[in-house]
């Protein structure tokens, strides 16, 4: 398990935590006592999780409530709450963790096909109805771009909307998409500081789970919640 945290001004900390392969397989669906077991050795908090479809939509779990926002059709999340942890699950897609410097959180699944329809803005925006303080970011490990062949078409459109500096190349030389960069670029966009990100590829680290390098079904969850310094 990885383990970022970060103290804010008003007597509370950030924590995140994004699992691995060691931490046990966290995909919705999973056989649910060992996974209950395995959240609760991240945090014995009520997870939230998403049903996550690669859209732009975000839930402010606030306003419709926990019970409604679990399992809920959507990408990213937002909440208020002190007693919540939020979730994302991954096997290649890149998993982030916001915060305001008040406490408000936001966590968020942006693949390419989020990323292109403004999951990132959609959550930022949202994040930011509930604070005016500036937000910060963790980015958490996703595929890279030397394994993330990318088809031209797709490339080209995405290069123009999110800079040329998206465009790389494969271990082989084929042409890549490099999401994370793409991610940066659009956080930096909406003025959110990234203040770490874990560049691990999930297709060459068999620590964890990857279906694009190796078909995999396991799924590991980047999970953020706050508490008291």
């Amino acid at each position: 398990m990885r383990v970022f945290d970060r103290a804010l001004g008003n007597g509370r900390s950030i924590r995140v935590r994004w699992t691995d392969r060691t931490d046990g397989d966290m995909a919705i669906g999973a056989a649910s006592s060992e996974q209950d077991e395995s959240r609760n050795a991240v945090t014995d908090r009520r997870w939230v999780w998403l049903e996550q479809v690669h859209g732009d939509r975000c839930i402010d779990c606030d306003e419709v409530g926990v019970d409604a926002a679990i399992g809920a059709e959507a990408d990213a999340v937002v909440t208020a709450q002190f007693d919540l942890a939020l979730a994302i699950h991954t096997a290649d897609c890149v998993p982030i963790a916001l915060w305001s410097e008040d406490g408000v959180l936001g966590a968020m699944h942006a693949g390419w096909r989020g990323l292109e329809v403004g999951i990132i803005e959609s959550c930022v925006q949202l994040l930011r109805t509930k604070s005016s303080n500036p937000i910060s970011a963790v980015i958490g490990p996703s595929i890279g771009p030397e394994c993330y062949e990318f088809g031209e078409v797709d490339l080209e459109r995405l290069s123009a909307k999110f800079g040329p500096s998206v465009r790389s190349l494969t271990t082989d030389g084929r042409p890549a998409l490099d999401v994370r960069c793409g991610i940066r670029n659009e956080l930096a966009r909406l003025n959110v500081t990234i203040v770490y990100e874990d560049d691990t590829c999930t297709s060459c680290d068999h620590r964890l789970y990857s279906f694009r390098g190796r078909g995999e079904s396991g799924r590991q969850a980047l999970v953020v919640w706050s508490e008291s310094a």
